[in-house]
């Protein structure tokens, strides 16, 4: 993530940990409210109004990072052919929460709000451990990308190896 901003993978990880907190608290209100079972402990109506705020706030942010994250890292990625099943899993869980997330909120009846929770939380609980498998496999990409003789070479010896562009009389011209 070297072509992003400074900060961008720390608000990227406090984006996903307050999605992934804020969501935790709003489990037992859920499976209450959409699946009708009586638990022992849930928010308060006004804590879940502002926990609910909270989550949507970071995945709205979320949201935004991932366009980011399309636009360079997805798109490099996928041309690298690197992580792709780990990716494309990340990418399809997040597609299950944000259309199961708007189930929640606006589907009407008795099974699709059902079927929006139980999607929602099974996706939910699955996002963690696919962005570890996500970040495991990329630094095992890396590792077959940079070898460790590579890796602890001087940066002037790494730069002399480097791909370097073609000099002006290689190019093509469009001039005619």
């Amino acid at each position: 993530m070297r072509t992003y901003p400074p900060g961008f993978a720390t608000v990227l990880h406090f984006a996903l940990a307050g999605l992934l907190a804020s969501g935790l608290l709003l489990v037992p209100g859920a499976l209450q409210m959409r699946l009708e079972w009586n638990l022992p402990w849930a928010l308060g109506d006004g804590a879940r109004v502002w926990v609910a705020a909270t989550h949507a706030a970071c995945f709205f942010t979320l949201l935004a990072l991932l366009g980011a994250v399309w636009t360079v890292h997805m798109r490099a990625g996928w041309l690298r052919r690197e992580n792709r099943l780990s990716g494309a899993a990340l990418l399809a869980a997040f597609g299950v929460l944000a259309v199961s997330g708007l189930g929640l909120y606006y589907a009407g009846g008795e099974t699709l709000p059902r079927w929006s929770v139980i999607a929602h939380l099974l996706a939910g609980s699955a996002v963690p451990a696919l962005y570890v498998a996500h970040r495991l496999g990329a630094r095992a990409a890396a590792a077959r990308a940079w070898p460790e003789r590579v890796r602890n070479q001087s940066a002037a010896a790494r730069a002399s190896t480097a791909r370097i562009a073609p000099s002006a009389s290689h190019t093509v011209s469009t001039r005619s």
